[in-house]
């Protein structure tokens, strides 16, 4: 698991980012805007990754499913914390990407519990849908995920993470 504290910065970016982008959702289907938490949620818990990484996050609008949410890394973010979280993929996401759960703590505070691979997952989750009206999806609880360790960027940007977190 690694924790990520957000800047009061990210913290504007990533409600601004959540704000426009579950606006443009919910204005395309002419629906009464009641949902941008959860704009807001998933705006900082890409912000919360991108850092851990040591990537650029775009803050892009309107590239649902068309790119990565940082890089080619597709981010989930809920507000529940171990044992009861969950990665869900679905049939449509890429099986070429790598998938990060992300659990907010408070605020300021997220831990990226994980990742795996789209296609990893397909094959290793539970095919089952959670809530009435929602589309099934693969389901892995968060110890069946590879540590965030091991994943690629994460290793290759370990040094410059760790210095970054001491004061020099």
């Amino acid at each position: 698991m690694v924790r990520v504290e957000l800047t009061p910065t990210e913290l504007l970016m990533g409600q601004t980012i959540g704000t426009m982008r579950q606006a443009t959702i919910e204005l395309s289907k002419n629906i009464p805007c009641q949902r941008y938490a959860e704009g807001v949620l998933g705006a900082l818990g890409e912000i919360a990754v991108a850092k851990a990484l040591n990537m650029f996050w775009d803050s892009s609008l309107n590239t649902f499913k068309s790119r990565g949410d940082v890089g080619d890394v597709e981010v989930r973010t809920t507000t529940r914390v171990p044992p009861v979280v969950s990665l869900y993929v679905t049939n449509e996401d890429h099986d070429d990407r790598r998938f990060v759960l992300v659990s907010q703590v408070n605020e300021r505070t997220y831990n990226l519990l994980g990742w795996m691979l789209g296609s990893e997952a397909k094959r290793r989750g539970v095919y089952e849908s959670k809530a009435a009206g929602r589309a099934p999806a693969y389901w892995l609880l968060h110890n069946q995920l590879h540590d965030m360790g091991n994943m690629p960027e994460y290793a290759s940007n370990w040094q410059q993470n760790a210095l970054d977190e001491i004061d020099i």
